[in-house]
């Protein structure tokens, strides 16, 4: 096929179990390359995905690695069976190609659309706005609950990444108008390592390796970490989110040295407000605990994260970058309780206050009193904050000292009393002056 993508196999025009005919190549990754076929039985299109395993030559070694493939086959066919949102295992076997490398090989359901590696990169390309919050829960859902079953199941994916993300087109030919994501690749990073095992050859061999280091957790590059399992595709899954929330890929760096030093830095962690994006305490709080450098203290599925992020989610967002951009409509800003500003002494004015100091709280507004605060009354409770703005020179936006109450009113009761006893007085002075009077002219 001249101009289009090689075929390291040399699989195109083969027929395989004399069922799946390769038509051409789709596309070649780290770990495998990627072919249209034709189910000849079915006659439908299939996916055909053929591994790039170490040498393997001694038939006992091939036997064990076809041996595990399967498992993780089966496997992957059982989760596809119970989550649309894992691609469809339809079969597998193993070929000695045309080129004498022995390569397992998975047929899977045909997708029409791009992985969301694609998607993401030609959004950058474009300078397209990132995601909102709400966008990207609304998009990852799918795979959320994908990867949640399969923990549910004891399965680790161990290569969640954005090109094992496929954007499948709902068949309206427009993927804006709402493609839905599936998972692709269950176990095919498990098969690698254990071929390479099985192989003695190292994991790099070739430049191959069963992962993506930009979206490995730190387990993968080191294995004093710990075991990979669920808490790995939480660090994965955590890495992809950021990026859709962000629109950069998380870690990044010229070679696999600075790559893994990014990883292991437990000092600068990818989490959404380290690239860029403004998200509540809670939500940020929920990337820091998923994205730990210590497996141990992530959430131990993804299910588990998932449930803490969308719980915080729900609190509100700022929804903007933090130089400002990609405001979020429509959400609205948990309400805090800030700290009651220092107030230096009864007589302090607005100019002593810091301009920086401001708060924003569910209170009554009160009527300014113009007089100043009596010496003596007492300041409010610690605790409850103060209305409080930035000082300016318009008297209008001074700050309000706090309400003084009123003497009460006298009542209508009382105002009849007063008038009946000062007209009793007034009446014993009359008559007190009418008898000195009489006196007088006697």
């Amino acid at each position: 096929m001249t101009g289009g993508p090689a075929d390291p196999f040399a699989l195109v025009g083969q027929v395989l179990e004399g069922q799946y005919r390769v038509d051409s190549v789709v596309g070649e990754g780290g770990c495998g390359v990627v072919y249209k076929g034709w189910h000849i039985a079915f006659e439908q299109p299939v996916a055909i995905k053929a591994l790039k395993m170490p040498d393997v030559t001694d038939a006992e070694t091939r036997i064990s690695v076809l041996t595990k493939f399967r498992e993780e086959a089966k496997l992957s066919y059982v989760l596809s069976q119970a989550s649309l949102s894992i691609v469809r295992s339809i079969g597998y076997g193993a070929v000695v190609t045309p080129t004498q490398a022995w390569a397992p090989y998975l047929v899977l359901e045909w997708l029409k659309g791009r992985p969301l590696s694609e998607e993401l990169e030609e959004r950058r390309r474009q300078r397209a706005p990132s995601r909102t919050l709400p966008e990207a829960i609304a998009l990852l859902a799918p795979v959320a609950g994908a990867l949640a079953y399969a923990h549910s199941q004891r399965v680790a994916h161990r290569d969640v990444k954005p090109g094992n993300l496929f954007l499948v087109d709902g068949g309206s030919g427009n993927l804006a108008a709402g493609p839905t994501l599936k998972v692709l690749d269950f176990g095919i990073a498990k098969v690698m390592e254990e071929g390479a095992t099985a192989a003695n050859a190292p994991w790099t061999k070739g430049g191959v390796v069963s992962f993506t280091p930009y979206y490995a957790a730190p387990e993968q590059l080191d294995p004093r970490f710990g075991p990979t399992g669920p808490w790995t595709d939480v660090y994965g899954f955590a890495l992809v989110l950021g990026e859709v929330l962000s629109g950069k890929q998380p870690v990044r760096g010229p070679d696999v040295i600075s790559v893994v030093a990014q990883v292991l830095n437990a000092a600068e962690r990818p989490t959404p407000r380290a690239l860029g994006v403004m998200v509540p305490d809670a939500v940020e709080g929920a990337f820091t605990r998923a994205l730990a450098l210590d497996p141990k203290r992530r959430f131990a599925d993804v299910g588990a994260f998932w449930d803490a992020l969308t719980g915080a989610s729900r609190l509100g967002t700022s929804g903007r970058h933090s130089d400002g951009s990609n405001p979020a409509p429509g959400w609205v800003s948990p309400p805090r309780t800030a700290p009651m500003p220092q107030v230096p002494g009864p007589a302090a004015s607005a100019s002593k206050i810091p301009a920086a100091v401001s708060a924003t709280v569910e209170m009554k507004p009160v009527p300014p009193v113009e007089s100043p605060r009596p010496l003596g009354l007492a300041y409010p409770t610690p605790g409850i904050p103060l209305p409080v703005t930035a000082p300016s020179s318009d008297r209008s936006q001074q700050p309000s000292a706090p309400h003084i109450p009123s003497p009460p009113a006298p009542t209508k009761r009382r105002r009849w009393k007063v008038a009946i006893l000062a007209f009793f007085v007034i009446a014993l002075l009359a008559s007190a002056g009418a008898y000195a009077a009489f006196e007088y002219a006697r």
